[in-house]
């Protein structure tokens, strides 16, 4: 079941300000992951959903609208490569990868998806914080942003 904490899409707290309105979608099928990083970025002031399926991750897009979404590879299905690219249309985020593998195949096959990271587990809070900082850089100069944030704001039921 995705989750998220009403308090950070509602725009309403001090130091959300220009990064609050900065959406990311966490996913990863372990629980403990995605509640940490669901904590550092909360910390930094993004707004934060997370997933622990790629199900989940798909419905949770389909009524967010993320501009970010951290994504793990190797998952219950569908796994990270098939969510990735099913979260090009129609109002495709910045996606960051997460994986524990190391072979030069997924690895390349994952940069083939246009990613604009890819993060190698374990994480360090440094690492994450700065690809989403970069990613929400990106975002800030999308067009599609501003789409991204309007039908966010009015999620589907």
């Amino acid at each position: 079941m995705w989750a998220t904490t009403l308090a950070s899409l509602s725009g309403r707290e001090g130091p959300r300000s220009r990064r609050g309105s900065i959406r990311v979608l966490v996913v990863d099928d372990s629980n403990e992951l995605t509640k940490l990083l669901a904590l550092w970025l909360e910390e930094e002031g993004y707004a934060v959903v997370t997933a622990t399926t790629g199900r989940e991750a798909l419905d949770a897009a389909s009524v967010y609208y993320p501009d970010i979404v951290l994504l793990d590879l190797i998952m219950p299905p569908p796994d990270g490569f098939a969510v990735c690219a099913a979260l090009r249309n129609p109002l495709p985020p910045q996606v960051i990868l997460m994986t524990g593998l190391s072979d030069t195949e997924h690895v390349r096959r994952a940069l083939d998806l246009g990613v604009v990271g890819l993060l190698r587990k374990p994480l360090a809070r440094e690492t994450v914080v700065d690809a989403v900082t970069v990613a929400a850089e990106r975002c800030q100069r999308d067009p599609l942003s501003k789409l991204r944030w309007h039908f966010g704001m009015h999620p589907r039921a």
